[in-house]
C-alpha cells in the first residue's frame, strides 16, 4: 500500500519513471554492443575493446601510411571546404568547420513538392513482363504521391548520329520527359546476358548535355531486369554502369526476377504477393526516399573540384596581361581600386606609392605566396570583409586590383586577386599592374 501511494505522488513516480527509462536505454545500448560483437564473432573478428559502449566501431591504430598523411599535411591545392560549400552554406567563416559547413549546405533546402518519375522499360511486346513491372513501379510511386510517366518505346527510332533529334515525336517526346524527371526506373529484359535493344536505344537518345544542360546529371536511378531462365544479376549490373555513365546515382537495391513467365502475375499484370515483389517494393522505396533526398542537392553535390580549377585558369588567362592605359581611362565611373601587396611592400614602396583613395586587402594568406597557398575567392572575400571593404551593390561597376608589378612571365597577385573577384561575380574587374601605372592613367 505504501509502495502504491508513493507511485500516487508526482515526484516519486517521474524518479521512478525516469530510472526506468535511463535503464530500457542502458539495455539499448548493451543489446546494440552484444548484437555487434554476435556479429563481429560470426565473421571471425577480434571482439570487445573494439566496438564502444554505443556499438560503434572504436578506430583502429595507425598504421605506417595514416603517419605519411598526417606527416604531410595539407596539399597546396586544398581549400578549406569541399567545392562549392561555402557559397551553398552562404557563411564565409563556414570553412573554420568543413563537416558542420557541409552539412548546413547539405540541409539548406529540401522542397516538398511531388517527386517526378520517368519509368523505361525494354521490351515492344504487348504482353511484355519488363512493362508489366515498369507499370507496377509505378502504381507503387503513384500511391507515395509522385508525378509518373511511363515512357512507351514503341515507334522510337533507332538511334542515329544522322537523324534531327527535333524531327521524330518520339525521340523530341524522350527528352522532354527526361529533362522533367527528378528519377527513374529502369527496367529491361535480359536477352543474351544482357540489356535489350529496346532498351539501350531509349539511353542512346538521352544526351549527356545539351549546351549547359545536363539532363540525366544527379539524378537518381532504380535498375531491375526480368528473365525467362534462373536468376542472373548481368542486366541490372550492366544498367549500373549504364546509370554511371549517365552521371545518375544508381540506388544500391536492385530487383531480378527470374522465370517470369511462370506465374509471377496475376490476371491482371500486376505481381502476385511473392518475394519478388515485395524486393520491387523495396528497391521503388528506396528510390523514392534517395530523390527526396538529394534532388534538391544537386547544385552543391555537383560542384566539381576539377571542372572550376578550368573555369579559374580561363579567368586567370583574362586577367594575366595587365589593362592598357586606355581601358582604365575608360573605366566610368571611377573603379575601386584594390592593392593586394604586403604591408612591407606598401611600406617600402615597391612598384609605387600607395594610389589614393585605394583599399588595402592582401591577397596571400597568412603570408604564405601563392606558391605554397593559391588564395581561394571565398579566402579573398573573407578578407575583404574583414578589412570593411564594402563590394559594389551592382556587379558591373568597375574594380581594379594590383600588386607590385605590370605585366611579368609569371602570374602576379593583381592577376589572381582579379580572376577572384570575377569568380564572386564582378565580371568588369580588370588587373591594373603596378600602382605608378594605374597613377598615371587615371590623372
Amino acid at each position: 500500500m505504501r509502495v502504491m501511494h508513493a507511485l500516487r505522488r508526482p515526484r516519486v513516480f517521474a524518479a521512478l519513471t525516469g530510472s526506468i527509462s535511463g535503464f530500457s536505454v542502458f539495455l539499448n545500448k548493451r543489446a546494440t554492443l552484444c548484437a555487434a560483437t554476435s556479429h563481429a564473432d560470426a565473421a571471425g573478428l577480434t571482439t570487445g575493446a573494439d566496438f564502444d559502449e554505443d556499438g560503434a566501431p572504436l578506430a583502429p591504430p595507425l598504421g605506417r601510411d595514416d603517419g605519411t598523411v598526417a606527416k604531410l599535411g595539407k596539399p597546396p591545392y586544398a581549400t578549406c571546404c569541399p567545392t562549392g560549400t561555402v557559397e551553398y552554406a552562404q557563411d564565409l567563416d563556414a570553412c573554420d568547420n568543413a563537416v558542420q559547413a557541409t552539412v548546413k549546405s547539405l540541409v539548406s533546402k529540401m522542397s516538398t513538392h511531388p517527386p517526378k518519375f520517368l519509368i523505361l522499360y525494354g521490351s515492344l511486346r504487348e504482353d511484355s513482363y519488363s512493362r508489366k513491372v515498369a507499370i507496377e513501379a509505378g502504381r507503387i510511386l503513384a500511391s507515395f504521391g509522385s508525378e509518373v510517366r511511363v515512357f512507351d518505346p514503341t515507334g522510337l527510332p533507332i538511334y542515329s548520329g544522322d537523324t534531327d533529334p527535333k524531327s521524330e515525336p518520339k525521340v523530341v517526346e524522350l527528352r522532354h520527359l527526361t529533362r522533367w524527371c527528378e528519377g527513374m526506373v529502369w527496367v529491361s529484359p535480359e536477352i543474351h546476358g544482357n540489356i535489350s535493344a529496346a532498351f539501350k536505344n531509349q539511353i542512346d537518345w538521352m544526351p549527356l548535355s545539351e549546351g549547359a544542360i545536363r539532363p540525366t546529371q544527379g539524378k537518381t536511378v532504380a535498375v531491375m531486369q526480368v528473365e525467362a531462365g534462373s536468376q542472373s544479376f548481368n542486366t541490372v549490373n550492366n544498367l549500373r554502369v549504364l546509370g554511371r555513365w549517365m552521371r545518375c546515382v544508381v540506388v544500391p537495391n536492385q530487383s531480378s526476377i527470374p522465370q517470369a513467365y511462370k506465374e509471377k502475375f496475376d490476371a491482371n499484370g500486376a505481381l502476385k504477393d511473392t518475394d519478388f515483389r515485395n524486393r520491387v517494393i523495396d528497391v521503388v522505396e528506396e528510390l523514392f526516399k534517395y530523390t527526396l533526398l538529394l534532388r534538391d542537392q544537386q547544385p552543391y553535390l555537383l560542384q566539381r573540384f576539377s571542372e572550376r580549377r578550368d573555369a579559374a585558369a580561363k579567368r586567370l588567362a583574362q586577367t594575366k596581361q595587365a589593362a592598357s592605359a586606355a581601358q582604365l581611362r575608360a573605366l566610368s565611373p571611377r573603379p575601386l581600386i584594390i592593392d593586394v601587396r604586403s604591408a612591407r611592400e606598401i611600406a617600402e614602396a615597391e612598384g609605387g606609392a600607395a594610389v589614393e583613395g585605394s583599399v588595402h586587402v592582401p591577397l596571400n594568406v597568412d603570408g604564405q605566396p601563392q606558391s605554397v597557398h593559391e588564395t581561394t575567392a571565398a579566402e579573398f572575400a573573407k578578407k575583404l570583409q574583414a578589412a570593411g571593404v564594402t563590394l559594389p551593390v551592382d556587379s558591373d561597376a568597375p574594380i581594379v586590383t594590383h600588386c607590385t608589378a605590370g605585366d611579368t612571365p609569371y602570374v602576379g597577385r593583381g592577376a589572381r586577386a582579379a580572376a577572384l573577384l570575377r569568380e564572386l561575380g564582378y565580371a568588369n574587374t580588370l588587373n591594373g599592374g603596378s600602382p605608378d601605372s594605374i597613377r598615371a592613367a587615371l590623372q
